[in-house]
């Protein structure tokens, strides 16, 4: 399942949400080499962001 930078991911059920930093270029195949699961859910994508935020790491 590939995921571009800034792309966007929500639990509908919690409301948690996840943004990719960095793009994921999982190939399509079966089975698949990940899920975005949350709430025992696939979780809903909302579209990609312009520019995605950095994360920092904590020091």
């Amino acid at each position: 399942m590939s995921h571009p930078a800034g792309e966007r991911l929500r639990c509908d059920d919690c409301g948690a949400e996840i943004v990719y930093t960095k793009a994921c270029n999982c190939p399509e195949r079966e089975p698949k080499a990940h899920a975005d699961i949350c709430c025992g859910k696939e979780m809903r994508s909302l579209g990609v962001d312009a520019a995605p935020q950095q994360t920092r790491k904590a020091s």
